[in-house]
């Protein structure tokens, strides 16, 4: 769904989008109102594609206010330098939590497929959080901030000292990595991609970018020629650093927005990708990794991920998981080449507060799903997880505008921060 910056426009348009206990509990908890997986249909395998079973290389290595920087005040933050840090110590064994059923719980469904085993799918155990480099000091008081709530520390995104405590305290909590949301070479949230980067070295954190510049509107505009270029920027400025993201030596890309790309007459949105595709990367270098339920995507991509797993119309969306995945594995089995599922985790949502800025997004209905003290945020992962994933993508770190961050707040402290590292110790452990 889309992300608004505090006080400006936002870039997105809206999008409709453990194990055998944790399986008993899906069995008897998926909706009844049901939005069926697109159905893969059968390709012939690309013989440029490796076939790997991807690991995190451990070598050692809301929206934009401008292309340029907006500078603020800015709080007393720990050192720019990181530490290394070592993955988190496993806390004592909480009980997991069951989603309390409200007003608004749908009626359920069962969905009986098994799962590949988690032992061959996630062999990398890779935890990402989705993050937003583009707040400025002056805008928390805005009135689309979600629920009225306020990080700890107000801050500006450009600040390096920023960007360090957000790595810090990722780190804590067991993430791997941010997925930064990235428009254009030279903009805003590429500088602070640098920083990013720059700021992580030293630590194992590794982390990547979901590629906007399709839908960003500025100049020039997101022509294929255009996009082509900012992928290949970012595979000759960031592919090689040592902190960005790689899997089997393999650089990782998210994308997002995918039927936003710009489309000939008559072509459609994976025509349109395949074109670029053939022009970005022809030898598949990288992990190309798309939004959405549409399995056809992964003729030109390596492998899906969902961005929004509650709706209006759809607050459960996340017993879904199950399926989603399998639609990614059925293509995968048909034609041979290695396809990556990405489960997601969402703590709550929460973008009611959002109408009362300029928006980019065409109509949509907007939503809160009530976060439960985390009841909600374990059901999402214990969903995750029951795909046999091969990797997590928590949304978000600090979207605040949509309600899914997990970056401590004044309303609740570190607590899901600490719900982040409990669930990331128990998926790296299995």
């Amino acid at each position: 769904m889309m992300r608004l910056l505090p006080g400006r426009p936002s870039a997105r348009h809206g999008r409709v989008l453990g194990m055998l206990g944790i399986m008993a509990l899906m069995l008897a908890t998926a909706a009844a109102c049901d939005l069926p997986g697109a159905t893969p249909t059968a390709i012939e395998p690309r013989a440029t594609q490796t076939q790997a079973t991807p690991r995190l290389i451990a070598t050692s290595t809301s929206k934009p206010v401008s292309p340029t920087s907006e500078q603020g005040p800015t709080a007393t933050l720990p050192p720019t330098v990181l530490e290394p840090r070592q993955p988190p110590t496993p806390t004592a064994t909480r009980t997991r939590m069951v989603p309390t059923v409200t007003a608004t719980a749908m009626a359920r469904r069962t969905d009986t497929a098994t799962p590949p085993p988690m032992g061959n799918r996630a062999a990398s155990r890779v935890v990402l959080a989705d993050y937003f480099a583009w707040y400025s000091a002056h805008n928390w008081d805005d009135c689309n901030i979600s629920a009225g709530d306020k990080p700890l520390r107000l801050y500006d995104s450009d600040d390096p000292a920023t960007i360090a405590t957000h790595i810090h305290q990722a780190l804590d909590a067991g993430i791997d990595g941010f997925t930064l949301q990235w428009f254009a070479p030279g903009e805003r949230t590429d500088k602070n991609l640098g920083t990013l980067l720059a700021q992580s070295q030293g630590t194992p954190f590794r982390s990547t970018v979901v590629i906007l510049r399709h839908i960003w509107p500025g100049t020039p505009g997101p022509s294929h020629g255009e996009l082509v270029k900012a992928i290949r920027y970012l595979s000759d400025h960031y592919g090689g650093h040592p902190n960005f993201l790689t899997l089997e030596g393999r650089p990782v890309l998210f994308f997002a927005n995918m039927d936003s790309v710009r489309k000939e007459a008559g072509e459609t949105p994976q025509h349109a990708w395949s074109a670029i595709r053939a022009q970005a990367d022809p030898d598949h270098a990288a992990w190309w990794i798309a939004e959405g339920l549409d399995a056809s995507y992964l003729e030109v991509f390596d492998g899906l991920y969902v961005y929004k797993v509650t709706h209006a119309d759809f607050p459960d969306d996340y017993q879904k998981a199950l399926r989603w995945a399998r639609n990614v594995r059925t293509w995968e089995q048909k034609t041979g080449l290695r396809k990556l599922w990405w489960g997601t985790l969402m703590p709550g949502y929460d973008d009611l507060r959002s109408g009362c800025q300029p928006d980019l997004r065409g109509p949509l209905k907007l939503h809160k799903r009530e976060r439960e003290d985390g009841a909600f945020y374990r059901a999402t992962f214990d969903a995750a997880l029951a795909s046999a994933p091969d990797g997590l993508w928590i949304n978000s770190f600090n979207e605040w505008v949509e309600g899914t961050y997990i970056e401590p707040s004044q309303q609740y402290g570190e607590r899901y921060l600490q719900l982040t590292r409990e669930l990331a110790t128990r998926f790296k452990g299995l």
